[in-house]
């Protein structure tokens, strides 16, 4: 495994990262996002909002757990990664150690 995922203590991480392959499902409770914006071109805009991104997160067949989306970045191939911070400890998503 690569040092920057399992050192708690890299990038100012709480929790050690362990690999997962498993399919994860994020269903967006927000309807409406309202914030003061930033930047505007002809392709889009960017802003900020106050309003917390809720949402649920089933990963595998481990039950849905509540969170908060925390970040969404482009990986410049068509695909997106998207972080999600429990609202509490999952331990039990975790693989057995």
């Amino acid at each position: 495994m690569n040092q920057d995922k399992t050192n708690p203590r890299i990038r100012g991480r709480q929790s050690p990262r362990v690999d997962l392959q498993s399919d994860v499902t994020v269903d967006l409770e927000a309807n409406t996002l309202v914030g003061s914006g930033d930047n505007i071109s002809l392709q889009g805009v960017f802003f900020t909002t106050d309003e917390p991104i809720t949402v649920t997160v089933q990963v595998a067949d481990h039950g849905v757990v509540r969170g908060k989306l925390v970040r969404l970045e482009s990986m410049g191939d068509g695909r997106y990664g998207i972080a999600v911070r429990f609202d509490e400890a999952q331990p039990q998503l975790l693989p057995p150690q």
